[in-house]
């Protein structure tokens, strides 16, 4: 990671794995984890949706700016957001604050995985699957905008995600 601190950023839509692949990622690494989202929640002692609810999602990407900000703090594997790509200041932090992962998971994973996740306030509709690929269709670029590495996890266990990330890593280190 020449002049980068060790910090993995993983990247990708809600459904794709960031947590579970990080927490698996960071015990392989012997780094800490850090999940962004639960960052914000202990910071601001509301849920991600309680947060939308009072504050609106431009409260939440104000609160998700700083707790990235912060991240560059810590030598850690870093699961962000879903929606982490949105805010164009972001994307500067996690090129230069470490090797950015995105993880891709298809429309069809993302539904499959989230359906009955109620901490979801982005695909609270009616239509939760339009949603869903609506959201991909604009994220799918940033994430790629941004991304060293692209790993397909809707196709692969967790372990092979790990696997494979810590085989593309060694490029970075």
């Amino acid at each position: 990671m020449s002049e980068r601190s060790f910090r993995v950023y993983l990247i990708g839509p809600m459904g794709a794995g960031k947590t579970s692949v990080g927490r698996s990622l960071a015990l392989v690494l012997q780094k800490p984890f850090i999940d962004l989202d639960e960052r914000i929640v202990m910071k601001s002692g509301m849920s991600i949706p309680e947060i939308f609810k009072k504050e609106g999602e431009a409260g939440f990407r104000t609160r998700e700016t700083a707790a990235l900000e912060d991240s560059l703090n810590f030598e850690a594997v870093i699961a962000t957001g879903g929606g982490v790509v949105v805010t164009p200041k972001n994307l500067g932090i996690l090129k230069e604050g470490g090797v950015v992962v995105y993880l891709r998971a298809d429309v069809d994973t993302q539904y499959q995985r989230t359906l009955h996740d109620l901490n979801r306030p982005m695909i609270a509709t009616d239509d939760p699957l339009a949603r869903l690929k609506s959201i991909f269709k604009y994220r799918d670029p940033l994430y790629r905008s941004v991304a060293d590495l692209i790993i397909d996890s809707g196709k692969m266990s967790v372990r092979e995600c790990v696997s494979e990330l810590k085989k593309k890593l060694t490029e970075f280190v």
